[in-house]
């Protein structure tokens, strides 16, 4: 499956990623995750979704940290409870991290239950977000789906309207699609992109950058937002590119990386800013609950990266480095 038919049909796999998940998370002990630390772990685009999922934990008053897998690989005891993300289940990091905290209890969502990691943890999570390409897309999104579902019945309350995702996603998608002509060529030739958000809107910045790499062998890396401000940024100027995700000093930080030239994408709630000259502004709903938002705000991030890829004649091209030794083989 290409890359740019597996993100429009992100509405449709959202909603079946949300009736297959629910189903699941309804058969979980819940008790050791409602007190103690929760360590919420993965890697690569699994990572950033922990990232995304620890916020909103921490936002409903959770005690919760995203964690790298590879820092839990040693062992010690750190959390109480690991969440553990990975979309095929076969990552050799999440697996090991698991393994060397024995005494933690353990969760892991993965797209597929006959896999490595759901073998290893407690309690497993399901989620059938269908065939993926490469980079994920709705692997991505179907992952964060199932956090947030066990986030609300965890914290014992929902914030988001779940149901209501799909075409919240379809209406994103539509308004990305709309200006992907104008920022696309805007961000065309870039030599560096960074991309950049604070708390979950971090982990949507480290998928963001993922995608940027993964489909248009872009260099990019993400920031958080106040970190960016005291040196980061000084790397940026008319050759460059940045994906600002927020509402509050996001919105100035876009306006004046826009003002030095700089390739400016800015992903917001607020109706305080617009197009000008390099800047794109491209709006989400106001979404309290920061999973249902982190989907929505992915999307414009993953069409962005389609078309890179198509502008330097990478269309669903394949991973060059392919590894041997980061995930568990099939038996």
């Amino acid at each position: 499956m290409s890359y740019r038919s597996t993100i429009a049909r992100q509405p449709d796999a959202l909603r079946h990623c949300i009736e297959v998940a629910a189903a699941d998370v309804e058969k979980i002990d819940i008790a050791p995750l409602a007190s103690g630390l929760t360590a919420v772990t993965g890697i690569g685009a699994s990572y950033a979704a922990a990232v995304v999922a620890a916020g909103e934990l921490q936002r409903r008053g959770k005690r919760a940290v995203a964690i790298r897998a590879v820092d839990l690989m040693q062992g010690g005891g750190l959390a109480d409870a690991i969440l553990a993300l990975s979309s095929g289940g076969r990552s050799i990091e999440p697996v090991t991290a698991i393994k060397a905290n024995p005494r933690a209890a353990s969760v892991g969502i993965t797209k597929e239950g006959n896999n490595p990691l759901a073998a290893v943890v407690q309690s497993h999570i399901r989620y059938d977000s269908g065939s993926d390409a490469t980079p994920s897309s709705t692997g991505y999104t179907g992952s964060l789906v199932a956090a947030g579902l066990l986030i609300d019945r965890v914290v014992g309350s929902s914030s988001a309207d779940w149901a209501a995702l799909p075409q919240l996603a379809l209406e994103m998608l539509e308004r990305s699609a709309a200006k992907m002509s104008r920022i696309g060529e805007i961000f065309r030739d870039r030599r560096a992109i960074d991309c950049v958000g604070a708390c979950s809107s971090l982990g949507t910045a480290d998928g963001a950058a993922l995608l940027i790499r993964e489909a248009a062998r872009i260099p990019a890396a993400p920031a958080d937002t106040l970190y960016y401000l005291h040196g980061p940024m000084e790397a940026m100027d008319k050759t460059t590119g940045v994906v600002v995700y927020g509402d509050g000093r996001e919105i100035k930080l876009a306006q004046d990386l826009a003002e030095i030239g700089c390739a400016v994408l800015l992903v917001t709630s607020s109706d305080m800013v617009e197009d000008k000259g390099s800047l794109s502004v491209l709006r989400v709903p106001a979404l309290e609950n920061q999973i249902a938002r982190g989907i929505l705000n992915i999307l414009p991030a993953q069409l962005l990266a389609a078309t890179l890829s198509d502008a330097a004649g990478l269309t669903d091209t394949k991973f060059r480095y392919r590894q041997t030794d980061t995930k568990i083989k099939a038996d």
